[in-house]
C-alpha cells in the first residue's frame, strides 16, 4: 500500500470515529442551571435532614441563592435558553451537557435539554455573560 493510500485510509477511519462520537447536538429548552460536578448540582435540591417542608418561593430563593454561590466560584453556570449544547454523558435524569466551543462538562436535568433543537420556535443564538 502507497504512502498516500495509508494516508487516505487513516482519514477515513479518524472520520468515521469522529461521525460516531457519543456526544449528540442539543440546546437549552430554557434558562437554567449546570455544574461541573453532578453531587454540587444535586446538593441545591436537597433539604437537610429532619427539615419541615418549606413553601415554594422560599425554596426557589435558596435554590437560587446556592447557584448564584456557585457561579461565582466557578462551579456552575447558568445556560441561556436556545444555547447550543452537546450532550456527553447521561446518568438516568442527569445529563452532563458541554456548551459549543467549550472544554468543561456542566451536569444539568434532562428535561432542561432539547435533543432536536431544529423543531425549536426560537431560533435566537442567545449570548451568556462571561465571569471574571
Amino acid at each position: 500500500m502507497t504512502t498516500i493510500a495509508r494516508l487516505a485510509a487513516s482519514i477515513a477511519a479518524c472520520s468515521l470515529i469522529l461521525a460516531q462520537s457519543p456526544a449528540h447536538a442539543a440546546a437549552a429548552k430554557a434558562s437554567f442551571f449546570a455544574c461541573k460536578d453532578e453531587a454540587v448540582f444535586k446538593k441545591a435540591f436537597q433539604r437537610p435532614a429532619g427539615q419541615a417542608t418549606r413553601d415554594a418561593k422560599e425554596d426557589k430563593n435558596k435554590v437560587d441563592a446556592y447557584f448564584k454561590a456557585k457561579m461565582a466560584t466557578g462551579e456552575c453556570l447558568q445556560l441561556a435558553r436556545g444555547e447550543q449544547l452537546s450532550v456527553d454523558q447521561r446518568d438516568n435524569d442527569m445529563w452532563c451537557v458541554r456548551p459549543s466551543g467549550g472544554l468543561d462538562c456542566y451536569w444539568t436535568l434532562d428535561k432542561a435539554i432539547d435533543l432536536d433543537p431544529s423543531t425549536s420556535p426560537s431560533s435566537e443564538q442567545p449570548h451568556r455573560a462571561k465571569n471574571h
